[in-house]
């Protein structure tokens, strides 16, 4: 059976392989031909690796600024959007850095008030991960008090997420979240999502 897909969202780490910053810049120009070339939306969470490489700008400047994540609504949902390449500082990454296990987002309170002003399901992607199995290592620093918002906010159906490169998956106090394995060690690590 053929699907029809009306969305693609690319949770991060697209880049980060070559030995220049030229090269990683040819290679998101090729990765926005492709987008552009496609029927389907896209949006694109920034990864670490793509943090350590491009500031924001830059990374969604290459891209396009149209694959930049904002919160949409799709079928009566939302789609919320989260990006979570801080330092616990709450300093952003940049280019040069490489420390990808501290890991932080620093909008709680910005999260709380836009999860109350939602109606309908919410669905959360981001590439670090707050799933309460996945290693530590590979979990924000403030985890379990983004997952306390999500869940006390009670709209929130999934978390969608990277960065733990082998997937997992569980739910937890209503909320499911699903960590899509590393496609630089599956190359068919997709997945294909109704919402609601």
């Amino acid at each position: 059976m053929q699907e029809k897909c009306e969305l693609v969202i690319i949770l991060g780490d697209v880049t980060d392989t070559e030995p220049t910053r030229e090269l990683e810049a040819q290679n998101m120009r090729q990765i926005a031909q492709v987008l552009n070339a496609s029927e389907l939306e896209a949006l694109c969470v920034m990864g670490n690796h793509d943090a350590f490489v491009f500031t924001p700008d830059e990374f969604y400047g290459l891209l396009g600024e149209k694959y930049r994540p904002r919160t949409i609504q799709r079928n009566g949902a939302n789609l919320l959007f989260l990006d979570a390449c801080y330092f616990h500082t709450g300093i952003h990454y940049a280019p040069g850095d490489s420390e990808w296990t501290d890991t932080f987002y620093p909008y709680a309170d910005d999260l709380k008030n836009t999860l109350s002003a939602l109606t309908g399901d919410v669905y959360v992607f981001m590439h670090q991960n707050i799933d309460p199995e996945v290693r530590a290592d590979h979990c924000l620093c403030n985890a379990s008090q983004i997952r306390g918002i999500l869940e006390n906010a009670g709209n929130v159906k999934a978390v969608y997420q990277g960065h733990y490169h082998p997937g997992h998956e569980t739910c937890c106090n209503g909320i499911c979240y699903i960590t899509l394995p590393a496609m630089c060690q599956n190359e068919n690590a997709c997945r294909i999502i109704q919402i609601p």
